[in-house]
Formats: C-alpha cells, structure tokens, sequence
C-alpha cells in the first residue's frame, strides 16, 4: 500500500514513491512518515469538517487512493479549471491487519484510522449516504472505511495528530478560505453564522425589492388601462 517504485520503467506521475535502496523497512517508513510540527498554531478540526462537506461546501474534490504516502495530500486547483483535490487512503482493512505490526512507527496505524473517522464518521448519516454512492462509483473502495470509530474532542484536536498534523492542517485552511460558490452551498453553509445570515437578508431583501417593484408595475399599468377605459 506504499509505492516503492514502478515496474517495466512505468512511473505514475499522481503518486509519491519511496526509494528503498538500504535499510529496514522500518527505517524506510519511519522517515516516509515523519513526526510533523511544521503548523505551530491551532486548529480546530470540528464536527462539519469532512468528506461529504469538502465537496459539498467547499468544492474539494475527493479522490480515493490505495497509496498511503498520498494520503490527505491536497493537489492544488489544476490549469485546466479541476478544483483542489485531496487523497484519502481507504483500505481500513489493511490498517487493522498492521495494528500490531511493528513496521510502521509506534501510533502511526492507530492515528492514520483516527483520520478517516474525523473525514468519514459513520454515526452522521448524511455521510453513510454520500460514501455509499462514492462505492457505487469506485467497485474496490473498502467498506469499512466509514466504520472507523467515534472521536471524543480531545481526539478532534489538531494536537493528537502526530504524523497527520501539517497535511490536515493545510486541507482545513483550504476548506475555511473556500467560499460558498452556488446558491445550494451557501444554504447548507453554516461555517460562518454572521456571514450565511447577512447572504440570506440580502437575498430576501431583493426577493422583496423584485415582488413591490412587479406589484407597483402590475399598479401602474391597471391605472393606465382604467383611464384610457373609465367604467
């Protein structure tokens, strides 16, 4: 599940790959997978940020990937108008076998599972939905990937993650600085209050402004009519 090169000389050029020339594999992925405290200030990672809401609210597309060193990675909007989009690594299944593996570094399967129950979390139905279509779309996308767990708050701070810190980070800058871009995201958008508040008054407002100006027109002609036709 990690790229550690192509084969017949084939590079994918969307996935990261590992060179391992010398070494353990354990020494190999614990510099793939370093301790990351790049991102110093807080961020708060609430209930609203995941996957469903990365492309409903914020037009991230979400892509699937069977290369964990891609995982969370977000790709900048492309030259050819494809919006943000972000990798999520879903074989939950071969991080449960890992577990207890000591292959990869001391908290990093437990924490990459954390992840995807902070993006996939299997108690919000709206989300059970969404990922059922996306497996309707992608045959081999793993199932229990939306069965990961329950985060408490203190599981939901940027703190707790380690390995994950600078990638989620980036993703929910990127998320918090979208603006809601049709009619049907700035109804659903509840990230800023005041600002989903003041688009609504707005909007009846000149609802109200359009109604008056088409009842005084419809008025004014009825007059007109009246005085060319007195009864």
């Amino acid at each position: 599940m990690c790229n550690l090169g192509s084969l017949g000389g084939e590079v994918n050029i969307d996935q990261r790959q590992l060179r391992w020339e010398r070494g353990s594999i354990q020494s190999l992925l614990k510099d793939a997978f370093p301790v990351e405290y790049k991102v110093k200030e807080r961020v708060r990672l609430e209930r609203s940020f995941k996957a469903l809401n990365l492309k409903a609210l914020a037009s991230i597309e979400v892509l699937w990937t069977d290369n964990l060193l891609d995982h969370l990675l977000l790709h900048d909007p492309s030259e050819d108008g494809r919006p943000f989009r972000v990798l999520l690594f879903h074989h939950t299944r071969f991080l449960e076998y890992h577990r207890k593996s000591d292959i990869f570094p001391p908290g990093f399967i437990a924490e990459t599972t954390r992840t995807l129950a902070l993006l996939l979390p299997g108690y919000d139905k709206a989300t059970r939905q969404w990922f059922n279509k996306e497996r309707k779309r992608n045959k081999g996308l793993d199932e229990t990937a939306c069965m990961c767990g329950f985060l408490d708050a203190d599981q939901r701070s940027i703190d707790s993650f380690v390995f994950w810190r600078d990638r989620l980070a980036i993703l929910k800058q990127a998320y918090d600085d979208s603006e809601p871009r049709t009619v049907l995201q700035w109804w659903k958008d509840g990230r800023n209050s005041v600002q989903w508040a003041t688009f609504w008054v707005a909007v009846l407002v000149l609802a109200l402004t359009v109604f008056f100006g088409v009842v005084q027109v419809i008025e004014g002609g009825l007059q007109v009519y009246k005085a060319y036709h007195p009864s």
